[in-house]
């Protein structure tokens, strides 16, 4: 009844086993303490290998990103104001050497289907505008 089902091979003396150091406890011995000064020196804020874009890079991401906001939104409210923004977002980002082409298409098409709304708008009030003139001289 005193068995233990564990085992007491892998046990420390004190009782206490981290499960999750991975044996770093047993690997220094029992009364060893946690040193942090043997890890100080292993840290380094930046690593040479890794990629770290340039302020130009992440400007014109940013434009990139924004060109191709305004063309979406553009495409469903206020095409007129947000296709020549997209535009500009799109020259923007290509001048730091991002592509944009997506934005730049979305606000093309957006500022032409709505220019042509425009035009047809006015078209419309004006054929009104023209048939009431028109019936009201037959009237008399």
């Amino acid at each position: 009844m005193s068995q233990d089902p564990y085992g007491t091979e892998n046990r420390s003396p004190g009782g206490h086993e981290n499960p999750y150091d991975g044996g770093a406890h047993r690997a220094q011995g029992v009364d060893a303490p946690y040193r942090p000064e043997e890890y100080r020196g292993s840290y380094q804020p930046y690593q040479s290998g890794f990629y770290q874009p340039s302020y130009e890079r992440l400007e014109g991401e940013k434009a990139a990103q924004l060109s191709l906001i305004f063309g979406l939104v553009g495409f469903f409210v206020a095409g007129i104001v947000f296709g020549p923004l997209a535009i500009w977002q799109a020259r923007k980002a290509e001048g730091f050497g991002v592509p944009a082409t997506a934005g730049k298409i979305l606000g093309w098409i957006t500022t032409i289907l709505y220019g042509l709304a425009i035009l047809a708008g006015i078209l419309f009030v004006v054929i009104v505008i023209a048939g009431f003139g028109a019936a009201a001289s037959y009237s008399n």
